[in-house]
């Protein structure tokens, strides 16, 4: 299905979410708990207006996202407008929001994961959603709104970033099974949590560090 979206330069959050799961799934782990995952982390940047600023002015405004609004347009909105929608979980909201490619591989990039094939892959896709163009929306997919998100990961890898600036430490300096209980006390929802996930979450991150600052 992600081919589809190669000559695409935006998707809405269903489109997006139902097929970058399936390429951010760990072995083993369910595409469907992953894609869940992956929405709330997506709705958490979109309230905290983190996608607002991607991709070339359009009428003097760089916002990565649009609305789908009821004449099936794509307005401009600024991510925190959403919040009240988002938190009633307003019916058919994620096929209304539009989120734009530079937006995307910008969230890829802040959360350290891999960005979507179909946009990576493929160097001439367009960008631009003009103000107001009208837009083809997608019919609710019932799989993909029972469907849930990416895997425990990314998650794990956000936490670190904001508590490990400068690298988790060695074990000796931060013993494993203490950082496991604080990284539970931060989010409880990623109760069970194996050593093996937080080994690969460190190794990952700390690599990540040290490409940075190569």
């Amino acid at each position: 299905m992600s081919k589809l979206f190669r000559t695409e330069g935006w998707l809405t959050v269903a489109q997006l979410t139902g097929a970058w799961s399936f390429e951010l799934a760990e072995s083993g782990e369910d595409p469907k708990q992953c894609e869940q995952n992956l929405v709330h982390i997506l709705t958490v940047d979109i309230i905290n207006g983190r996608l607002d600023d991607s991709g070339p002015l359009v009428d003097g405004r760089r916002l990565g996202l649009r609305l789908i609004t009821s004449e099936s347009r794509a307005a401009f909105i600024e991510g925190p407008e959403l919040l009240d929608r988002i938190r009633t979980k307003e019916a058919r909201l994620l096929h209304r929001i539009v989120i734009r490619k530079e937006a995307v591989l910008d969230f890829a990039q802040r959360h350290q994961l891999p960005s979507p094939s179909w946009w990576t892959d493929s160097p001439s896709t367009p960008t631009e959603v003009p103000n107001d163009t009208k837009v083809n929306v997608v019919k609710p997919n019932a799989r993909a709104v029972a469907s849930g998100s990416v895997g425990k990961l990314p998650r794990i890898l956000k936490l670190l970033s904001e508590h490990f600036h400068d690298g988790v430490p060695e074990p000796g300096l931060c013993p494993r099974h203490t950082l496991k209980s604080d990284i539970l006390k931060w989010d409880p929802s990623l109760a069970p949590l194996d050593e093996a996930t937080l080994k690969r979450a460190i190794e990952r991150y700390n690599a990540g560090l040290v490409k940075q600052k190569s």
